[in-house]
């Protein structure tokens, strides 16, 4: 952590969010200035001052062992006058009222420095508000003693320094901890041991590694136990656990309870996306709709202390607190994010457009180990959140819930719309090389029509509608479309149809995410499936000096038979020939070598296709069938897994790349084998063919890049199913001739023994 011994800063903002917050959370869209509007709007206010003036005047005091820091936005020599300056749109007289306790708090604060440091017995505080629509200032003014601004900021600071000494005690607790913390286990085998020393190295040098471990290596344990080992020798200070699949959530907080027991100094935190954290999802975000949102910030401050004693809050823990306080647990873990060692979190948290790590990570000048599990879903995942899509049937049902003064900027948008198709070539899916400028200034007309109408009319029941729906979509287009590059393309799909979808296409998001990844100080991408490793490299956006190393598997080529269908190609022109003989193999497999196994296919046409034929070839087996369909809930999928167990006559039908070709752990009996009847290559659409030219034109590697590199990454995943442990034994079929082709058999993991 490498603190040394200067007093802690802490920012003005900081404090104020900390020890002076209450009333309710209110979650309902309310239009407020964007970060460059605010600039703006101080300008025109310090623009009218005398030239005396002081814009953005530094201040701080010292209060039991701290520095409290920040900036009063102007400062009146001539009036004695401090003034603090809040832009918004909309009636002043809405402005709510623990929105303006904050902003006098923030302006007593400064008053306190500020009087300090003048030593001056008075100071004038001024609240300006002013209105960025009809640019009217709206002042609110008194005169405060010194003695009552130090009591005042002193209260806060007090409850800051109770705090922060809570924080300092359990921080030379954990360096002590971690100094003495041993691996869980008596030994650490040779490839989990390569893997923790390349994790650790990678923390004291500040680098960042791809590191390929195989299943079993028991890669969960060698990120995490190194990176924390890192925390008192190197500037880590935060360890952000973060996956793309719910399963790596659960393996990660496991492994962190292995580490750490009831009584550890660590705090670690899971972080759950608010639909599944929320525990009145029929009730409105806010204090007059639920009783988890009302006085939440009331609330706040007893539920933290006693959140913070606790070294695990995963989502049963902040379920248990929010139940407790009557405080909604989402929020409350967004909070307690600020305090925690360890945050186990999906990638999104870190890697999307606006995300909370890394916003706290700018904000606090964070130094965070970013373990990144299952990274080679990062590329996709990378690619969805990155882009955006407008749909023409949104549009179409906005436009009927709308009042008359946003209806006219949405005909508008309609028909510049329409406009485009008819330039458009007479195909369902067309590239489109530049969108019409007059569509992008409709777009921010009509985002900037809804927002007047609710700065005026905040209750209106039109946020309850699909325009609400379109409105944010036109919103995170626009912030798309300032990213555009190279890298995207722009399309649309449907054409001709009312149910156009037009989209702004991350095809390659290594730079977006580079521009995340260098606010860490170091990280570790991991996976069973990152080979090869220039390909990873390229498409994630990891520095030139990153460091790939291959973790040899613990596993044996005697305990997996790997057999090839060298005359069965499942090729879409072949797949109906394919059927007859693929049942065939199964069913003589399955008969020879009892136990459980899955079936993966390319599409669900192919496996409702084949499973017809696969029941009357087994009607009189002893063999029970489950089946993946197209709309499975969470629920349906856990049962799904959870029969693998109760039975060991099972043959399972999914899709490869779906719910249970990764992140399912089916070791010893619960899964004999698996049968793969596809190359995994994606879909050919007009979408892939142009991402092939892209790839082809950037990096050479167009039909690799774009084809056979994810489709043997999907393989390997579902065929890791089988061997979970160094005790289990099992079979694999590929089942498709091409699997026998040179530059597929290389991409293959190396102990596998090919039959």
């Amino acid at each position: 952590m490498l603190n040394g011994n200067k007093a802690p800063v802490v920012a003005v903002k900081t404090l104020i969010e900390f020890a002076a917050k209450s009333g309710s959370l209110d979650r309902k869209f309310t239009p407020s200035p964007s970060g460059q509007e605010g600039i703006e709007g101080h300008k025109r206010v310090t623009s009218n001052r005398p030239d005396n003036y002081q814009i953005e005047l530094g201040l701080s005091i010292e209060y039991g062992g701290l520095v409290f820091r920040g900036r009063a936005d102007g400062y009146s020599p001539d009036a004695h006058c401090l003034e603090e300056i809040k832009t918004f749109y909309g009636d002043v007289d809405l402005i709510p009222e623990n929105h303006r306790d904050l902003h006098w708090a923030q302006a007593k604060c400064y008053g306190w420095m500020l009087c300090t440091q003048l030593e001056c017995e008075y100071v004038n505080l001024a609240l300006i508000y002013f209105n960025l629509s009809t640019q009217k200032e709206y002042r609110f003014e008194q005169c405060m003693s010194a003695q009552d601004l130090k009591l005042y900021g002193e209260s806060l600071a007090e409850k800051y320094r109770q705090w922060q000494n809570n924080i300092n005690q359990r921080m030379s607790q954990l360096d002590a901890w971690i100094e003495q913390l041993e691996f869980p286990y008596d030994n650490m085998h040779p490839s989990q041991r390569l893997m923790a020393e390349a994790v650790y190295k990678a923390a004291a040098m500040g680098r960042v590694v791809l590191a390929e471990a195989p299943t079993g290596t028991g890669k969960t344990l060698a990120g995490l136990f190194p990176a924390i080992k890192s925390m008192i020798r190197t500037p880590v200070n935060k360890v952000f656990y973060l996956t793309a699949k719910t399963t790596g959530k659960q393996l990660a907080l496991e492994n962190i309870k292995l580490i750490a027991t009831d009584k550890t100094p660590l705090r670690a935190l899971e972080l759950t996306a608010q639909e599944k954290a929320c525990l009145e999802p029929d009730k409105l975000c806010r204090g007059d709709s639920c009783i988890y949102a009302l006085d939440f910030y009331t609330k706040l401050q007893p539920a933290r202390k006693i959140a913070y004693d606790e070294p695990m809050l995963d989502k049963q823990k902040l379920k248990e607190l929010a139940l407790k306080f009557e405080i909604c647990p989402f929020y409350l873990a967004m909070e307690m994010s600020r305090w925690a060692d360890v945050v186990v979190a999906d990638v999104n948290y870190y890697f999307d457009g606006t995300p909370l790590l890394l916003g706290l990570t700018k904000e606090f000048n964070w130094k965070p180990y970013l373990l990144i599990d299952e990274s080679h879903n990062l590329i996709e995942r990378g690619r969805q959140m990155y882009s955006a899509e407008l749909s023409r049937s949104h549009l179409l049902s906005a436009k009927k819930n709308v009042p008359a003064t946003i209806k006219k900027s949405l005909t508008r948008i309609n028909k510049l719309w329409l406009d485009l198709i008819k330039s458009l070539p007479e195909e369902s899916f067309s590239l489109i090389p530049v969108l019409p400028e007059k569509f992008g200034v409709a777009l921010v007309e009509f985002t900037n029509d809804y927002i007047a109408f609710l700065q005026k009319n905040p209750e209106h029941p039109v946020q309850h509608t699909s325009a609400q729906e379109f409105f944010f979509s036109a919103l995170n287009y626009q912030k798309v479309i300032d990213t555009l590059s190279e890298d995207f393309c722009i399309d649309m799909q449907n054409v001709r149809s009312k149910e156009e979808v037009l989209t702004l296409r991350n095809l390659i998001p290594a730079d977006l995410l580079a521009e995340r990844l260098i606010h860490a100080h170091c990280a570790c991408f991991f996976s069973a499936t990152l080979h090869p490793a220039h390909y990873y490299h390229n498409l994630l956006g990891l520095p030139d000096d990153a460091v790939h190393i291959t973790v040899p598997s613990p596993f044996s080529s005697n305990q997996l038979i790997v057999n090839i269908a060298d005359n069965l190609s499942t090729r879409f022109k072949d797949r109906e020939a394919a059927i007859e003989p693929l049942c065939d193999i199964i069913r003589t497999q399955i008969n020879n070598v009892k136990g459980n196994a899955i079936v993966f296919f390319s599409s669900y046409d192919f496996l409702q296709k084949t499973e017809t034929r696969l029941r009357e070839k087994l009607i009189d087996d002893d063999i029970k069938f489950v089946v993946q369909s197209r709309r499975m809930n969470e629920f349906d999928r856990q049962e799904f897994i959870n029969q693998f167990s109760a039975h060991n006559n099972l043959l399972g039908l999914a899709v490869l790349g779906g719910a249970f070709s990764e992140g399912i752990d089916l070791s010893g009996d619960a899964l004999k084998g698996v049968f793969i009847a596809t190359l995994g290559l994606p879909q050919l659409n007009p979408i892939t063919q142009h991402l092939n030219k892209v790839m082809q034109t950037k990096f050479q590697r167009g039909y690799e890049f774009t084809f056979i590199y994810p489709g043997i990454q999907k393989v390997i995943q579902a065929a890791g199913r089988v061997i979970r442990t160094t005790a289990d034994t099992g079979y694999l079929w590929l089942l498709d001739e091409r699997f026998q082709q040179k530059d597929i058999k290389k991409l293959l993991p190396h102990w596998w023994n090919l039959h």
